[in-house]
């Protein structure tokens, strides 16, 4: 894709947002003004501004991810290009969620549990795990990959456990993000 593509690309996913976001406040009620989507959250409720930062960092690590795995999956042998580009869309997907709250807010409200949303990443990251990493990677990757899974499957079994241990709900899930970063970056680094 040439780079005029790519310029009138982001140029048009920028263009979808504020359409987007002016279309949302002038049909719903609930949405008083176009900052209310436009604006940090921490602003609009008066907040002090390290409210959530945990939470935000952990949401950049997951685009970082997301990006990590994908350039990675570009670049590798053919054999190690699906699994990469997979583990950075379920990254991205992952972000989405975790960013705009769409397992704890959005999808219970149009009646789809949130616990189904968790067991379908769950067997996601079982599939991407059984059907490649174990059989094409390095020791590294393939370790950065488990380490993560296992550090994100203790904060969901905590977060099932008790809505109260947040440090340790939090912090495997960030441990987590940063363990699936390693597998783009190490990845990418063995692509010479």
């Amino acid at each position: 894709m040439s780079r005029t593509a790519q310029v009138v690309g982001a140029a048009g996913v920028v263009i979808v947002i504020l359409v987007g976001a002016g279309l949302a406040t002038s049909l719903s009620a609930r949405i008083l003004d176009v900052g209310d989507l436009t604006r940090d959250p921490t602003a609009i409720a008066g907040v002090p501004w390290w409210t959530g930062a945990v939470s935000r960092l952990t949401n950049l690590g997951w685009a970082v991810a997301a990006t990590a795995n994908i350039l990675a999956g570009r670049v590798a042998a053919p054999s190690r290009r699906l699994p990469l580009l997979l583990l950075g869309l379920l990254c991205g997907a992952l972000a989405i969620d975790d960013t705009m709250l769409v397992h704890e807010a959005i999808l219970p409200r149009i009646g789809v549990p949130e616990d189904l949303l968790l067991a379908a990443y769950a067997l996601a990251g079982l599939a991407l795990a059984w059907s490649w990493f174990w059989s094409t990677w390095r020791a590294e990757v393939t370790a950065a990959f488990v380490a993560g899974a296992a550090a994100l499957a203790v904060s969901v079994a905590v977060d099932l456990v008790s809505k109260e241990l947040f440090l340790l709900e939090d912090g495997a899930k960030l441990i987590g993000v940063l363990a699936w970063c390693l597998c783009g970056v190490w990845a990418y680094s063995e692509r010479a």
